[in-house]
């Protein structure tokens, strides 16, 4: 149920309270309860499957809850974006629909044209004054600027001239989400709900994304898995643990982890003083009732009885021992002997199709140990220059790239495709390992494909599904050096917590292009930036890469 704020002297914009869904076959989340005011807000954390993105929709009336209530101010606007781009279908042109969110000027616009045309026909002073009182009113609601919004938004999203004319349902999956993410930016909402707004953008769209936001004065609802997104932009993070509680932190990202840390600290060591108590309890109460019974005492039998079940309360009520998060079981299986140089390009080029060099007379070096983050805007090389360097590049190339003969690499591509789609999920594994198949049920249980789920098509794999199958089969293989292209792309953040902890423990050469700040600030010593045919190097992690550029 969704319901309207109606209190003048409040600012709250939007109230959740004890919400909770139940899918038929298991409870999704269960009293659920935050609010939000003018200029806060809170992002939505928690494991895939645990229910963010229909947290999102509900808010936004597009799903409904088996209890609880949303209740939004009123007269408040409400701006929802999909993380698919699924929600909207249009046969209009991305132009009309980008202007159709400025639908009140668009009247006062077409009423100017009525009363443009009745000026010319009768040129009286009500008509004339009419005319007039419309046209300051277009002023004043900023018609005059929506041209100009809109290009801001279309330039800001790096988005091209030629897609204003294209019609929606012609878009990719990528470009129906920016769009949605323009409309929105647009319609200045009082409300935001953003499912994965920097899903499909590269590093400079999202910093000029957080920058257009940052003036947003209303309040906004995030789901996303970009931790460097969230600590800039929430102040409030709703977790969602395994079970479906939730439990709200005023902080940011990297405060909610430094406090949930803590708290299980805290929790772990309040179960143990309280689990000591109760054994020690129970200890003198077994000595009381031993006593009293060597002793013929029943004054010393009754009072050890009475511990014993004061023993017994205090167990019944103590708190549960925390449990955390589970994670999935990752370590690379590392060959220790490695060449100095593992990667060596000189004078590579590159030509793309319409022969334009997408790489151009390219020289570097990448030793061992190093671990080099690969940045550029979209379409600058760099998937090129990895597939170039594991030899599937089909474009032609010219110049030299040396791997070092001691080198073995790990590599999962950023589209992972298989060459038979209708294999199951266990048959592809047996072969790609070539291990029994006990052991391939036990390394992919570990990776959370249990029973049935062992037997899915490949093809049917959902992308962080895609992801955990080929790190689990990387994970089989003797390696010194890995190459990731968007390794952090569709997992959800405990899994990315576990793949950094791997990563942390890996001593070898890592490669990685990535548009998760976060991950290339843990990572990178080194950064490689592509642009226009060109890589320059910066050394450290990113944001001291930042501070070199500013």
């Amino acid at each position: 149920m969704i319901k309207a704020v109606n209190r003048s002297d409040t600012v709250i914009v939007l109230d959740v309270n004890k919400l909770s869904k139940n899918f038929g076959y298991d409870q999704l989340f269960e009293d659920i309860s935050f609010s939000l005011n003018e200029g806060e807000s809170l992002a939505i954390v928690g494991p895939n499957g645990c229910g963010k993105s229909t947290i999102l929709k509900i808010i936004a009336g597009i799903e409904t809850s088996d209890d609880g209530s949303v209740s939004i101010k009123k007269g408040a606007k409400t701006a929802y974006l999909d993380q698919l781009g699924t929600y909207m279908d249009d046969n209009r042109t991305v132009y009309e629909l980008l202007k159709d969110v400025f639908s009140e000027i668009n009247e006062v616009d077409q009423q100017i044209k009525v009363y443009e045309q009745k000026i010319h026909q009768k040129n009286d002073a009500k008509t004339l004054a009419k005319y007039c009182d419309l046209i300051e009113k277009f002023t004043a609601m900023g018609g005059y600027e929506v041209e100009a919004n809109i290009h801001t938004v279309m330039d800001g999203l790096n988005l091209e001239k030629e897609l204003l004319e294209q019609s929606y349902h012609t878009l990719s999956g990528g470009e129906k989400t920016i769009v949605q993410l323009a409309r929105i930016l647009l319609s200045k909402p009082d409300l935001l709900l953003l499912d994965e707004p920097t899903n499909h953008l590269d590093i400079k769209r999202i910093e000029w994304l957080e920058d257009y936001i940052q003036s947003f004065k209303g309040a906004s609802v995030i789901v996303s898995h970009d931790r460097y997104f969230l600590d800039k932009m929430v102040n409030h993070i709703l977790a969602i643990d395994d079970g479906g509680v939730g439990k709200v932190y005023a902080t940011n990202y990297s405060g909610y982890l430094i406090q949930r840390k803590l708290e299980f600290q805290r929790q772990m060591s309040q179960y143990g003083d309280e689990q000591e108590a109760i054994k020690n309890l129970e200890t003198k109460a077994k000595q009381f009732m031993n006593l009293g019974m060597s002793r013929n005492s029943s004054s010393l039998t009754k009072q050890g009885k009475t511990l014993w079940e004061r023993a017994q309360r205090m167990r019944a009520t103590a708190i549960r021992k925390p449990i955390e998060q589970r994670k999935l079981n990752m370590t690379f299986l590392e060959e220790n002997k490695s060449s100095k140089k593992i990667i060596v390009v000189h004078d590579l080029s590159i030509t793309v199709p319409k022969g334009k060099n997408v790489l151009s007379h390219i020289d570097l070096e990448i030793c061992a140990g190093e671990r080099v983050a690969l940045l550029g805007e979209n379409g600058t090389g760099k998937s090129t220059f990895v597939k170039a360097v594991m030899g599937v590049q089909s474009l032609p190339m010219q110049g030299d790239i040396f791997v070092g003969p001691s080198v073995k690499i790990g590599y999962i591509p950023q589209n992972i495709e298989f060459e038979d789609g209708n294999q199951s999920l266990l048959d592809y594994f047996r072969l790609a390992v070539g291990l029994s198949e006990q052991t391939c049920r036990s390394i992919l249980a570990r990776f959370q494909f249990h029973g049935e789920n062992v037997t899915k098509k490949v093809k049917n794999l959902s992308g962080g599904e895609k992801m955990k199958i080929k790190l689990a089969e990387l994970l089989q293989q003797e390696v010194n050096t890995l190459i990731f292209d968007e390794p952090t792309n569709h997992i959800d953040i405990p899994t990315k917590e576990v793949l950094e902890e791997a990563l942390e423990e890996f001593s070898g050469t890592l490669i990685f292009i990535s548009h998760d700040r976060f991950f290339i600030n843990k990572f990178a010593n080194k950064i490689f930036v592509f642009e226009e045919g060109t890589i320059k190097t910066y050394w450290g992690n990113y944001d001291q890469y930042k501070k070199t550029k500013s």
